[in-house]
């Protein structure tokens, strides 16, 4: 009954679902195109007499999240198809920069039995592994009615997606009691999952994102980058503020400024949250007059300039490695925090606001390992940097101390396949 309500709702909404797609296309291309993927019309076929996996990863966080597995279950299972689904087209482009054409890959079909049913007669999936938070009533109950075994891992739920979860408590805990699977990062994840179906088992995993890793060459490329942007001689103290969103990347400008009045030698690097954004916070650093270049412009970072604004897609991990402390953004704004992972894994010293509600494990545990501080404004983003980079050994210590938190948690990944193996050897 609760479903029947939710698809009449989507079909009534589907308009809008399409605008939304023309807003964001205004800001990114990419969004105009492929639309009959999004109403379950496949270019690509899958191959025949080849068992198929299918693996959705939302977007780039997924995306990046999901390759140790994908690759994993590549080696492993070298008989098998992988058909990988993303939502959006910075995903997308990643996971084909990344796997090329070592996997299938398509849009996720939007959540309505009109388009999901053809989806699923054209690929025929044996599985479906779905990452993080993507709870699709319509996809779920049409799999488990064609037998196709539903695994959901790396799983988080937050207590906001919590909340409002709970408002469509029937709805939802159908589709939890209807996958085979569930691995949950943490034990509060765990818990969250289990107020909205209490008798669902649930194993903890950990989470993925610790098992991915960085190229062992990284640190001598960036070292000689870092060298080049040297001034008189000397490496250039560096910034990076990751994962911004609307209106914080004011105050790391206003944050930066007063650095630059301390140390005017200091460089940021600026890494806007989504590639729609890209365009807007360019207009915001030719505002500003700080000298800045474009990394997607491939422009130099010269003596003179002050900021490095990082507006592609991929590298974040690269541009970490050229800095040494990281300010995390969607964490001064009530968004509830980005990845803390990636820059824990280059042993940089950590900042972020207060917002960590979507990472409240990893950031409650770097904190305590006092790894990672949080700040609530230009002020006290500026003093904390300029304190860090005026005591080096302190600098490292404290990005010794997030790295070994990192260390600690990896595993998700032999945890995951170990539950998904029975599940995938009685499908293929």
């Amino acid at each position: 009954m609760h479903r029947n309500v939710y698809t009449f709702a989507f079909y009534f909404l589907l308009p809008l679902y399409f605008a939304r797609l023309c807003w964001k296309g205004a800001y990114n291309r990419e969004y105009f195109f492929r639309w009959s993927e999004r109403l379950g019309i496949s270019k690509d076929s899958p191959t025949k007499n080849k068992p198929l996996i299918w693996v959705h990863a939302v977007s780039v966080g997924e995306v990046n999240a999901s390759m140790p597995l994908l690759r994993r279950l590549i080696a492993e299972y070298p008989n098998i198809e992988i058909l990988v689904t993303t939502t959006t087209p910075t995903g997308s482009k990643l996971l084909l920069e990344r796997l090329g054409g070592t996997v299938k890959h398509q849009y996720l079909p939007v959540d309505l039995p009109l388009c999901i049913k053809p989806f699923l007669d054209h690929w025929q999936p044996k599985a479906l592994i779905l990452l993080e938070t993507e709870i699709w009533p319509n996809l779920i109950n049409l799999c488990k009615q064609k037998g196709i075994k539903t695994a959901l891992v790396n799983a988080r739920l937050s207590e906001k997606s919590k909340s409002n979860y709970l408002k469509y408590n029937s709805l939802i805990k159908e589709s939890i009691d209807s996958l085979d699977l569930i691995l949950a990062q943490y034990e509060s994840d765990r818990l969250r999952f289990n107020e909205i179906s209490q008798i669902k088992k649930i194993d903890i995993c950990g989470n993925l994102k610790f098992d991915q890793d960085i190229p062992s060459e990284l640190n001598e490329i960036s070292l000689n980058i870092r060298k080049d942007w040297s001034i008189n001689g000397k490496v250039r103290p560096t910034l990076i503020a990751s994962s911004t969103h609307e209106g914080e990347e004011d105050i790391v400008l206003d944050a930066f400024k007063k650095i630059l009045k301390v140390r005017p030698e200091s460089l940021l690097i600026l890494v806007p949250r989504h590639l729609e954004r890209f365009e807007r916070v360019k207009g915001i650093l030719q505002e500003s007059k700080i000298p800045f270049v474009s990394r997607s412009m491939r422009e130099d970072v010269s003596k003179d300039t002050k900021i490095l604004l990082g507006d592609t897609i991929g590298e974040l991990n690269f541009l970490y490695s050229l800095a040494d402390v990281a300010f995390i953004g969607g964490s001064l704004i009530d968004h509830g925090g980005q990845n803390l992972l990636e820059p824990s894994a280059q042993s940089l010293a950590l900042l972020s606001g207060p917002s960590l509600r979507n990472f409240s494990d990893i950031s409650e545990q770097l904190i305590q390992d006092n790894a990672l501080t949080v700040v609530h404004d230009a002020e006290e983003l500026c003093n904390r940097y300029l304190f860090l980079i005026e005591d080096e050994s302190t600098c490292n210590a404290i990005g010794t101390k997030a790295y070994k938190v990192f260390m600690r948690n990896r595993g998700a990944l032999d945890a995951i396949l170990s539950k998904l193996k029975p599940l995938i050897s009685n499908v293929i």
